[in-house]
């Protein structure tokens, strides 16, 4: 065999190949716009191919003649797959689609009436003859006036898929510009050879067009499933849009309201069926929990009530960019954000409640590193008083009584007291202790009027208590202890201070951070409850010989009435 002929014979077999795999992958995608007539064209084309790599392998004229019949039986017919494919591809109104249908079967339907009938008038092809082309026998032909009319019918046909192919790259984004233009070449390639074989100037008189249609289905495959992704960009936008749970309106550079989803509509009522009576700004002007859309911030939050019930919404402002960064409009999506509102509160409500719990926990274990030795100490004193004072013990024991009553028995759901029972506390603590060390502790308590405020319980003894345990019991002789109330720069401030002992800087550096500090009872408890009611703590400082000074405050804010505050 001809080494040229067998190159050809073996192109055309890989093009009905290429064209059946084609075929297979189209068909996984056959719902897609477009889809159902390129599997149409591919199979023509593959008829087509099939027919013609037996015509150029026929050993006389009269069996190639039955190959060249049959694939001109296939050509009318990919004219008309081609023009129903770009209509279809370029989302042509359905009307256009619908009667070019119909009316593009004309083609094919005055094709086969001519060309099967040319043996009666041979005003399509006169005559036929079988030469040899110096590597093949292949059918020269003599093309008569309805050849050329045929030719014109479906370059007519070239050409209406053209303009709509033109008509659709102009509206369309450029995600898909790629693809129009692979169309447009792909269409545009088979008809070359079309007019070659008409004139009769194509070299060896070798029919290409078999070969060129499968190069085109390829093209056809790259601008349909990968550049035009069948429109499935916009319709899933418009799926998106009209089904969001997210209210979302669309608004134009002149504020004009486009469109409205109906989850919006849902929300406000009075904009369905009246959409384009409203600017953005006169429907907000309506609607002023909307007015956020014209702050400076793109997200807001806001609540209405519905039915008797708080719903609580989220409104984010958004501006609709082209690929060339202008701005085309706004959209304005509203998100219902009541049930995470809800678990919000919930969780906080929770977090508050574990908070409280805790902070009861620490006032528990305060009350249980306090008590014992307290207790011990105190009880000693009273065995001590029986015998040699029974009246003073009997004091001492009423003393303990109340002492114990108010610092060690509280409600677990308030972590707070009012001032004056927390100064209860410390009197009843320094007189159980001035019992014990009569002259040599001093307490001077100092203010001018006692405010009506709430503090964090055992926050005041337990001051006092350290300044007399670490302070005055560590130095010979007597020694003073004060707590001064007052009011300084809109804030209460109180001061705890020791004429004794005093400490160095290193153990100064670390005292609030060691919760289990051998200087100090509770001192890093007192200062974190401190900080977590009032955002400061206490302020220590101390001088070795010289004494210690504890210094925290509390904002006027905390003034309370009595009636609520038990």
């Amino acid at each position: 065999m001809d080494i040229v002929k067998l190159i050809f014979t073996l192109l055309l077999s890989s093009s009905v190949v290429c064209a059946f795999l084609l075929i297979k992958y189209a068909s996984k995608r056959h719902s897609m716009p477009g889809a159902g007539y390129f599997i149409l064209l591919l199979v023509s084309t593959a008829v087509s191919n099939i027919a013609y790599t037996a015509e150029i392998n026929a050993l006389t004229l009269s069996a190639a003649l039955i190959w060249f019949y049959i694939q001109h039986f296939s050509t009318p017919l990919q004219h008309y797959f081609w023009m129903m494919l770009s209509l279809e591809y370029s989302e042509a109104p359905k009307w256009i689609v619908r009667k070019a249908k119909y009316i593009g079967l004309l083609h094919p339907a005055l094709f086969y009436l001519i060309f099967f009938t040319n043996h009666l008038h041979h005003q399509y092809i006169s005559s036929y003859s079988f030469v040899n082309n110096g590597h093949f026998e292949v059918i020269l032909s003599a093309k008569e006036p309805l050849y050329m009319l045929m030719v014109a019918s479906g370059t007519l046909i070239g050409i209406i898929s053209m303009i709509f192919y033109i008509w659709g790259l102009m509206r369309s984004p450029r995600l898909h510009r790629y693809g129009y233009l692979i169309m447009m070449v792909a269409s545009f390639i088979p008809w070359i050879t079309v007019y070659l074989i008409a004139s009769n100037t194509n070299y060896l008189g070798i029919d290409y067009f078999p070969v060129v249609s499968i190069l085109s289905g390829i093209l056809y495959m790259l601008g349909i499933f990968k550049f035009r992704i069948f429109n499935a960009i916009p319709i899933a936008t418009s799926i998106v849009f009209r089904q969001s749970k997210e209210g979302v309106i669309i608004v134009d550079l002149e504020d004009q309201i486009i469109d409205a989803n109906d989850s919006f509509t849902e929300l406000y009522p009075d904009l369905k069926g009246r959409l384009h009576q409203y600017t953005l700004r006169s429907f907000t002007e309506n609607h002023a929990e909307l007015k956020g859309v014209y702050g400076e911030n793109p997200v807001f939050t806001y609540s209405l009530t519905e039915e008797g019930t708080e719903r609580h919404y989220q409104a984010e402002i958004t501006k609709v960019m082209t690929d060339d960064e202008l701005e085309i409009g706004k959209v304005l999506t509203i998100m219902d954000i009541t049930l995470f509102v809800e678990k919000q509160k919930n969780l906080e409500s929770i977090a508050s409640t574990a908070i409280d719990q805790a902070e009861t926990c620490e006032l528990s274990f305060l009350q249980a590193q306090i008590k014992p030795h307290f207790l011990n100490n105190t009880l000693s004193v009273i065995g001590s008083m029986v015998t040699r004072s029974p009246q003073e013990a009997k004091a001492l024991i009423a003393e303990l009584g109340e002492h114990l009553a108010n610092c060690y028995y509280f409600d677990s759901n308030s972590p707070m007291v009012l001032l004056e029972k927390e100064l209860e506390c410390v009197r009843t603590y320094v007189s159980i202790e001035k019992a014990r060390f009569r002259e040599r502790l001093n307490f001077h308590l100092e203010y001018d009027d006692i405010p009506s405020i709430s503090i964090p319980r055992l926050v005041l003894q337990p001051l006092v208590e350290n300044a007399l345990r670490h302070g005055i019991l560590k130095k010979a002789g007597e020694g003073n202890v004060w707590l001064t109330i007052c009011v300084e720069e809109n804030r209460f401030r109180f001061e705890v201070r020791d004429d004794g002992a005093g400490m160095s800087h290193e153990i100064l550096s670390r005292l609030l951070l060691d919760t289990e500090n051998i200087h100090s009872i509770g001192l890093s408890n007192i200062h974190r409850r401190l900080m977590k009611h009032y955002g400061q703590g206490l302020t220590i400082t101390s001088e070795p010989g010289v004494g210690t000074q504890v210094v925290f405050y509390v904002p006027e804010t905390a003034v309370l009435e009595r009636a609520g505050t038990q």
